[in-house]
């Protein structure tokens, strides 16, 4: 009986060994499947064709989002993010940098820099607002923003593009071009006064532009808070110019 009960002790001990052998290998088998953050503070990150991750970050890096990538969240501070075509984002934002999105991605919210130039490629889908400060942002055809498009001092490009919301700008150039659309407004804000602006080496006193030709189309009112070069197409659809 005593050889018994230690033979079974044994076998109980050897029955448990495996078992919690075959959970160990099965949790470090599916630590690999799991969607990781990519975090670092210099250097540049890459994300491989196909792959699903979850927010990527860098400081002072380019971030290089390859082709049918699913991720979160991108951003960095010094540098400039690639989303290659057919992927999948939740949003980017950059302080120093650009951003280039190529041809049927899609955006679930919003695209965001302050120094640097957005451009997006044919057939993207952005849910959120893309906005630069000292950037231009250009537009291809058969994208869809499904929210206000904002520059403060860059150029803004539409061809075959539909914005649902209001497109806003303050110093840039804008441009609607090839059968765009625009929902909302066309918003030009005042120009802002610096003590600099009466000095003519500081000073830019050019008009911005708006221009749109006669396949566009702008359902909202356009509204004009300073001068304006003017340049609307006969045959262009428009709502109310309004001079504030």
């Amino acid at each position: 009986m005593r050889d018994f009960n230690h033979n079974a002790r044994i076998t109980m001990a050897t029955l448990l060994a495996l078992l919690l052998g075959a959970y160990l290998f099965s949790y470090d088998a599916n630590a690999e499947d799991r969607v990781r953050d990519i975090s670092r503070v210099n250097g540049r990150v890459e994300v491989e064709h196909g792959r699903q991750v979850a927010d990527v970050s860098t400081v002072n890096g380019h971030i290089d989002i390859e082709s049918g990538v699913t991720a979160s969240r991108l951003s960095t501070v010094n540098g400039g993010i690639d989303i290659g075509d057919a992927s999948t984002i939740e949003e980017a934002r950059t302080v120093n940098g650009g951003i280039r999105i190529e041809a049927d991605a899609n955006v679930a919210g919003k695209l965001s820099t302050v120094n640097g130039d957005i451009r997006v490629r044919e057939n993207v889908t952005i849910s959120g607002p893309v906005s630069s400060v000292n950037g231009s942002l250009s537009f291809a055809g058969g994208t869809l923003i499904e929210d206000q498009v904002k520059s403060e001092n860059g150029d803004i490009q539409l061809f075959n593009t539909t914005v649902s919301g209001d497109l806003i700008s303050r110093n840039g150039d804008i441009e609607v071009r090839d059968r765009s659309q625009v929902n909302g407004d066309i918003i030009i804000k005042k120009r802002q006064r610096h003590w600099w602006n009466g000095l003519s080496l500081f000073g830019d006193h050019r008009e911005p532009r708006l221009y749109i030709d006669a396949s566009s189309s702008i359902t909202g009112a356009i509204h004009l808070y300073r001068e304006v070069d003017l340049d609307i197409a006969e045959g262009a659809q428009v709502g109310e110019i309004i001079r504030h």
